[in-house]
């Protein structure tokens, strides 16, 4: 591609562009929070999901244009950014998500997660911020035939993200596994991350 202004380099080392794998960029608004700050991953959870319940469209785009901004500035060109925050409003999380991604012209890996076991299932997170399995893999369809893109060299593809096992029905999990297969794309997950997330396998699952 043409360019407008060319430095010598030779006195620097050049690197590929690195890559962040696992993101969550609604949460750097939330980062300093003090109330959640050094508490165990449930307890920082269930601190933080009704001040995440209120996240509306403007405020995760202004997040994700903030996250991409310090990976890029950070050597990073390409990420994938774990979201699975749907409160009411933000049904188009994934569209504003693309939207800055090009902006900035950041390769990126979009993750349609989700939440659907709320906490008078037995699941972690409150009514306010699941959705239902027949709501979430419908849009997982349409993410995937909106902007997945498998070619080599893809700036943008989509992968299907599931938050947790305290998080999502067996149901979801087997469905999205069985999109994805359709899809040819990834899917992604938290597993096993802590001491809570494994006592809740152990007492709901029987396993690690």
């Amino acid at each position: 591609m043409p360019v407008e202004q060319t430095f010598d380099a030779s006195e620097h080392v050049v690197i590929p562009g690195l890559i962040n794998a696992h993101h969550h960029f609604y949460q750097t608004l939330t980062r300093a929070f003090p109330p959640a700050m050094n508490k165990r991953l449930f307890p920082w959870l269930t601190t933080l999901y009704p001040v995440w319940a209120r996240l509306q469209p403007q405020q995760l785009a202004l997040a994700t244009r903030l996250a991409l901004t310090e990976l890029l500035m950070s050597g990073c060109t390409t990420v994938s950014d774990h979201h699975y925050l749907y409160p009411d409003g933000l049904e188009n999380a994934m569209d504003i998500q693309v939207e800055e991604a090009e902006r900035l012209g950041m390769r990126m890996t979009v993750t349609r997660g989700s939440m659907s076991l709320s906490e008078k299932d037995g699941g972690l997170p409150p009514d306010s911020i699941v959705q239902d399995d027949d709501e979430i893999l419908a849009d997982c369809e349409r993410v995937l035939n909106k902007y997945h893109d498998k070619s080599d060299g893809s700036m943008l593809q989509v992968a299907l993200a599931p938050c947790a096992p305290f998080t999502v029905t067996k149901h979801l999990m087997r469905e999205t596994m069985g999109l994805a297969h359709k899809h040819n794309c990834t899917c992604h997950t938290h597993l096993g991350e802590t001491l809570d997330e494994d006592d809740y396998c152990v007492e709901h699952f029987g396993c690690r």
